[in-house]
């Protein structure tokens, strides 16, 4: 994941994360709307929902 911060920045990263978590969008056009790899924002996207699936789960 640090390498995809690296490439892209933070904003873009938290920004594609918001389109996934928050709108809904799916993973890859979510990174397609700001010109982020497709395998990249299935990475961003992944990351993001584990760790929010175990934000939810943790007591």
């Amino acid at each position: 994941m640090a390498t995809v911060v690296h490439r892209y920045g933070d904003a873009v990263v938290q920004a594609v994360i918001r389109r996934i978590l928050v709108d809904g969008v799916p993973f890859r056009t979510a990174a397609a709307d700001h010109d982020v790899a497709a395998l990249d924002g299935v990475r961003i996207g992944t990351v993001a929902t584990q760790v929010l699936r175990e934000l939810n789960t943790d007591p």
